[in-house]
């Protein structure tokens, strides 16, 4: 009689994937770029990456799963690093604005949401981003109902980090719906509630973030506990940061400093936080963020869109600061990885007159890959394809006439980056799986009934337009 250890019998019931044949763009220590290799999964953790069915076997056996990926490409599973689940209902609604007269929609209608409205909103986000490989996110929620987020989360299997979002002020120019003000302590505290009952689920897959909205809606004192407790208990923190001219002028005349030199006086520049935008940014405040290890998400379709800038994401990489990428929320109308990264390589050869200028295709992807996850503090687990790693990773089939020719010169390490951002779109995404599990397949979401959600999406942002008295 043979005796297994536990950890024997707890693989044995691990779930096993072998992956065929695959160009595998790892995002290793050296970038390297691997062909017809083979990666096999077991449980939520990539096992082995090899060359050939011979380590295999000639016929593989033993394994729950097999998926041919000749002729595809594997990527990390891409990560966006700001959004706004709650807002996904919302898109193509408003347009023409700057962000300010933006917001005064926007507030009204998250003020307006329910629980069954968050719900179907965060869902409908949530099969976009599976569907374009995106395995995992930071999420800023509205005032109430972050658990019908958390709920979405934890249903679909996506990785990601979700927080409420804290508003404790009024700001200049902007009608808040007064529903959304709350006291400091009231707005704080039910933070730390949804924190003790969210954060670490699943193993790490769910995570609480915490998130003052930015600092023109933020008293001193909300932003002096959120830091605090950030330092406490190693809790994350996302939030907006020199969006606009507008929002740096009321920061500097409320406290005499830039935004960044502000959040920083205040504990909250540091490795644990995300800035999303950075769009004015002084030198002296890129240096502060290079000095302190925080975190950039880069959102420039958002930019754009509200016609707020172009972020100096030059400067960032020259001074070693981590830029991620995101999509932000209705103010984008889709969360695309894909075109993200594409406009963050265009911008700055336009807006400079300089062909080479940073960020190259490598580094864009690399800001939805390795850059989301040292943001998200989790490079040790996810942002690339390695022995050890959680398996979040997605595959692309760009055997298509947009992304033609594919033959082994076009893949080959020095020109696969610019064929993905530069060619890739959403529908080439053919697989994602987040923590092991499959959770889209032939582009069919696996954890969902999309026809469920996107009927109960139209007929809850009709619920909110009645509900404010809206109309388009």
């Amino acid at each position: 009689m043979v005796f297994m250890s536990e950890r024997e019998r707890n693989a044995r019931k691990e779930k096993r994937i072998l992956i065929r044949d695959a160009t595998i763009v790892t995002m290793n220590r050296n970038r390297d770029v691997l062909y017809n290799h083979d990666i096999l999964i077991v449980g939520t953790q990539i096992r082995a990456i090899s060359q050939g069915m011979s380590q295999w076997g000639r016929i593989p056996e033993g394994f729950d799963e097999v998926i041919n990926a000749s002729g595809q490409i594997v990527i990390p599973g891409l990560i966006q690093t700001h959004l706004h689940l709650t807002q996904t209902l919302q898109r193509n609604l408003v347009a023409g604005q700057n962000l300010e007269q933006w917001l005064n929609t926007t507030l009204a209608l998250e003020a307006a949401q329910d629980s069954d409205s968050n719900y179907w909103s965060s869902m409908l986000g949530i099969a976009e981003l599976l569907l374009n490989g995106t395995t995992a996110f930071y999420d800023m929620e509205t005032t109430y109902h972050t658990d019908s987020c958390f709920e979405a989360m934890e249903q679909t299997g996506i990785r990601g980090f979700a927080g409420k979002a804290m508003i404790d002020r009024s700001q200049p120019g902007v009608d808040i719906p007064e529903i959304m003000i709350q006291p400091t302590d009231v707005a704080f505290g039910e933070s730390v509630d949804l924190f003790e009952k969210w954060d670490g689920r699943d193993g790490g897959r769910i995570r609480y973030c915490f998130a003052p909205r930015y600092a023109p809606t933020s008293t001193t004192r909300l932003l002096q506990l959120t830091a605090d407790f950030s330092h406490t208990y190693g809790a994350h923190v996302h939030t907006h940061a020199s969006e606009t001219e507008e929002e740096e002028l009321i920061i500097i005349e409320r406290t005499g400093m830039r935004e960044v030199e502000y959040l920083d006086s205040v504990g909250l520049v540091n490795p644990r936080t995300i800035l999303a935008h950075c769009v004015h940014l002084d030198d002296r405040e890129i240096d502060i963020m290079a000095r302190r290890g925080c975190h950039v998400a880069h959102c420039p379709s958002a930019n754009l869109y509200l016609a707020s800038g172009i972020a100096p994401i030059p400067k960032m990489l020259a001074r070693g600061v981590n830029v991620s990428i995101g999509p932000d929320g209705s103010d984008n109308n889709n969360l695309d990885n894909l075109i993200e990264m594409r406009l963050a390589a265009y911008l700055q050869k336009g807006l400079h007159q300089d062909p080479p200028i940073p960020p190259t295709p490598q580094q864009a992807f690399e800001f939805a890959t390795l850059g989301g996850a040292r943001a998200l503090g989790l490079e040790n687990e996810i942002g690339s394809i390695e022995v050890g790693k959680k398996a979040d990773l997605a595959i692309l089939d760009l055997r298509k006439p947009h992304s033609w020719p594919n033959e082994r010169e076009v893949n080959s390490k020095e020109n696969i980056y610019t064929r993905i951002v530069f060619s890739a779109n959403a529908a080439d995404v053919v697989l994602t799986m987040v923590h092991g599990r499959i959770v889209m397949k032939n582009r069919k979401l696996l954890t969902m009934d999309l026809d469920e959600v996107l009927r109960n999406s139209n007929v809850a942002i009709k619920r909110l337009l009645r509900r404010t008295g809206l109309s388009f």
